[in-house]
């Protein structure tokens, strides 16, 4: 069944605010399934309130990295209030977090890929420039037997 926009919000808020409403409870007071709203909270802790993953404001690792600096420099009283503000969930920056470490580590690994895969490269080119020095000296030998042939008026065997 589709709700709309507004039954999701509301319901988010009650689940998600400190203090909040018991999924069991909210299930039966809006008449809505368990499953239904445990997807919805966990696309909202993932995305943030509006649902939208993918057309966050945040959706950026910059972005990302810049909020999760900043929400480390505050009190805790101070971040509550931050968060609050943004419309985001303490999960959400420590999902944040372990996604700028993944990128840091796989940018690691990526560097020392793309060492091994240019110094393959280069090898590969430079073996394909001696094929291809050699292919051109055949062919100027084919050639110069052909015209030698040619001159001495023998017949191709």
């Amino acid at each position: 069944m589709n709700y709309s926009k507004n039954v999701k919000r509301t319901a988010l808020e009650k689940m998600l605010r400190p203090g909040g409403a018991a999924v069991s409870d909210l299930s039966r007071e809006m008449d809505i399934p368990k499953e239904t709203l445990y997807t919805w909270m966990r696309k909202a802790k993932n995305a943030g309130m509006n649902g939208k993953k993918s057309r966050r404001k945040r959706s950026n690792l910059l972005e990302k990295m810049a909020a999760v600096l900043e929400a480390r420099s505050m009190a805790d009283e101070e971040l509550g209030r931050w968060l609050r503000e943004k419309g985001l969930h303490d999960v959400q920056l420590k999902a944040w977090e372990r996604e700028i470490s993944e990128a840091l580590a796989s940018a690691e690994g990526r560097s020392g890929r793309e060492v091994s895969l240019q110094k393959e490269n280069k090898e590969l080119k430079r073996d394909l420039s001696r094929k291809e020095k050699a292919l051109a000296e055949m062919s100027a030998l084919l050639v110069l037997k052909k015209k030698l042939s040619a001159i001495l008026g023998e017949e191709e065997e």
